[in-house]
């Protein structure tokens, strides 16, 4: 399958994962889903209330308690656009058993010999941008890119970007007026949105990331 799919599918499971983190529940090519983010006060918003907000706008809600992968949320930026970067975390058993993100992430931890304590997600978003990771312990990035072509989606619109210094693919789908960022490095995959994303934004975000 290409990697238009596969990058439909990233994008849209990212919008899912704000999801997940929200109810407690899922590139330079460019395509991809986003969910837009409110404008709530900032820098006073607890991890679960940034995640709320970038994933079901208007609403809040109490994330229950996850095992934190401190490892893959070192990694993060503390700061970006002059705002603090809220970060939690949560083990691949916690996300696949919160929502519906195991109908995508499930059958790829199969195909890869993995089980769900070898994924780990990661969350970090301010009112303007969200950031999100997902590892694969011991499981290149690109292979695991690689592993979504066998069940991506078809509409999207993939292109090659640079932003930071990185080589990143933008992904953009007919349903949506934003668009997804997406970047891999080592092991892990990462996904850049938000509804008001600037050049600017888009650079300090990727020259932060590892």
């Amino acid at each position: 399958m290409t990697a238009r799919r596969a990058g439909t599918t990233l994008a849209l499971l990212a919008g899912t994962a704000l999801l997940v983190g929200a109810c407690g529940g899922a590139a330079a090519t460019s395509g991809s889903t986003t969910v837009p983010a409110t404008q709530a006060p900032p820098s006073q918003a607890a991890p679960s209330e940034v995640a709320s907000s970038q994933g079901l706008p208007g609403f809040s809600f109490a994330l229950p308690s996850f095992t934190a992968d401190t490892e893959l949320e070192a990694m993060f930026p503390t700061e970006i656009g002059g705002q603090t970067l809220q970060v939690l975390s949560m083990t691949g058993t916690d996300f696949l058993g919160s929502g519906g993100a195991g109908n995508e992430i499930g059958p790829i931890l199969t195909a890869l010999n993995k089980s769900p304590s070898d994924l780990s997600v990661a969350f970090g978003g301010t009112p303007a941008i969200a950031v999100i990771a997902f590892r694969i312990k011991g499981v290149p990035a690109d292979q695991f890119l690689n592993a979504y072509t066998q069940q991506a989606p078809q509409g999207a619109s993939i292109t090659d970007a640079s932003f930071g210094g990185k080589s990143v693919k933008k992904v953009v789908t007919a349903d949506t007026p934003t668009a997804t960022y997406l970047y891999l490095k080592n092991d892990v995959i990462w996904t850049v949105s938000g509804s008001a994303l600037t050049d600017a934004l888009l650079t300090e975000a990727f020259s932060k990331l590892p």
